[in-house]
């Protein structure tokens, strides 16, 4: 598409849905101010959602206890959040800040943006008090206003921020005065759960969070868009910066979509996205468009046509694993992959139930050691707790995150193998109720991974069976596929 672009096309600073002003005064301003002081100034659009959240009550509490911004990537999301956690540490006296990210690096990486501008003031510099950067334990401690004379009244000393797991287990045992979720649409119900309770014993608190488009399975940010935009609760600020329809060329749907055009995206750089990306890509990434992924992935008739009850696990073949939970913890399952001598690979599902972490260990440590398996992947999310176990039993483990690209080529890698009838099985119910009930998730980077199509049916077998062929393609890139 060719387009003029001798004139600055701009990005519009008011997002295309959000909630109505409730017309207070703000403390936006003062984040404006910090963000001018450290070179760093807000964009127009960020200043509306900054203006607009912080509207302070009479009674000098936040207006909004619930804030949600919806918009592209690459717009300056992470700036914004930097600047509210800032604000909050040496301003506005919040003496617990969270975050959680769908992955741990993208946390670190927030954490470690902020500290460096903390460090970059002298008078924000002289008010740290200490700076953890233990793994697992990252966190900054500042000391409030006062310092570094006597508090007066009733004040707590320290402000501190730190980063947990986005996992059910992450966020216990925590409070916070300020909690922000980064890409909610990557949250799962559970860890939702565990993480709202967060600021529930806090008198003035915040939950932040900031998000792409989902799609079907992105349950918890789905709803909360749903009651967002019901406009009936001024106490949630809902800021929706998304294209108006699915035109993927069209440049108005690009403006409202992305609020940075002009300022530090260029016209240029989203005209080769949506001339390269694959569409799902761009409407989810570039234009916060929804996308509906209701069917599974796989080839279904493929599975049934590859039917075999002959095959069966062999001692001394090439054997990879991976294992996988409910997000409950009530079921396991490990796949097993076997190249055989004609180069296909047959895979194999057991389920575990009514187990102690010990027993499970022990059960899959059994299995691994009998066919020498190279390696049990896992996702450290919901299986990480049985790593530590199985490395002490001499299991070699592999971590393969759900939500990483190598999990993500794994994904493909299966479905190239499945759809070139590469695959057969004994027909067993439980990985094709597990496949079935898988949908297909667009990724950031234009590729794709599986997900739940729904809350109820679980995918744990699918899950493994990827990582485990993650690893077996590893090895073997051409080998064909044999599933039990």
């Amino acid at each position: 598409m060719d387009q003029d672009t001798s004139e600055i096309i701009y990005g519009y600073s008011t997002p295309r849905l959000h909630t109505p002003s409730l017309n207070l005064p703000s403390a936006g301003q003062v984040v404006s101010d910090l963000a001018d002081e450290l070179g760093l100034p807000l964009l127009p659009w960020q200043k509306y959602v900054i203006d607009d959240s912080l509207q302070v009550r009479p009674d000098g509490t936040w207006a909004r206890g619930q804030v949600g911004l919806l918009v592209a990537r690459q717009s300056g999301k992470t700036h914004l959040a930097r600047m509210r956690i800032l604000s909050g540490l040496y301003i506005f006296g919040e003496g617990s800040i969270i975050a959680m990210a769908q992955t741990r690096q993208l946390a670190l990486d927030t954490f470690k943006q902020v500290v460096d501008l903390a460090e970059s003031l002298p008078w924000m510099r002289k008010r740290i008090k200490r700076v953890s950067r233990t793994n697992g334990q990252e966190e900054i401690e500042v000391y409030c206003h006062h310092f570094p004379k006597p508090c007066q009244g009733k004040c707590a000393r320290i402000r501190k921020y730190a980063i947990r797991a986005a996992t059910s287990e992450g966020p216990r045992g925590s409070t916070a005065d300020l909690l922000y979720i980064d890409e909610l649409r990557e949250i799962t119900e559970p860890t939702w759960a565990a993480a709202r309770p967060l600021v529930r014993a806090r008198p003035n608190p915040q939950i932040w969070f900031t998000s792409n488009a989902g799609d079907a399975t992105s349950t918890v940010l789905n709803n909360f868009r749903a009651k967002a935009l019901q406009f009936d609760n001024p106490r949630v600020g809902w800021y929706e910066y998304s294209a108006e329809n699915d035109d993927i060329h069209d440049i108005n749907n690009w403006r409202q979509s992305n609020p940075a055009l002009g300022h530090t995206v260029s016209l240029e750089s989203l005209q080769d996205s949506a001339s390269t990306d694959t569409r799902d890509a761009v409407l989810t990434e570039m234009l916060c468009r929804w996308v509906t992924s209701l069917d599974s992935p796989w080839s279904m008739e493929s599975w049934a046509n590859s039917l075999d009850d002959s095959v069966m696990m062999t001692e001394g073949l090439p054997t990879w694993m991976g294992m996988d939970l409910t997000f409950n913890r009530a079921t396991a399952y490990l796949v097993t992959v076997q190249q055989r001598a004609d180069e296909s690979l047959a895979i194999f599902v057991h389920q575990f139930d009514n187990f102690t972490d010990t027993k499970l260990a022990s059960e899959i440590a059994k299995l691994a050691r009998q066919f020498r398996a190279r390696s049990v992947s896992y996702d450290p999310n919901t299986s990480g707790f049985l790593a530590p176990i199985l490395e002490r039993a001499g299991i070699p483990v592999k971590p393969m995150p759900w939500g990483s690209s190598q999990f993500a080529i794994a994904c493909d890698q299966t479905m190239q193998a499945m759809n070139r009838g590469h695959m057969v099985h004994p027909g067993q119910e439980i990985m094709q109720s597990h496949l079935v009930a898988c949908t297909r998730r667009p990724a950031s980077d234009g590729g794709w991974r599986i997900a739940r199509r729904d809350s109820a049916t679980p995918i744990s077998a699918a899950v493994a069976l990827v990582m485990a062929m993650g690893q077996a393609s590893a090895q073997e890139p051409e080998a064909s596929i044999i599933v039990v």
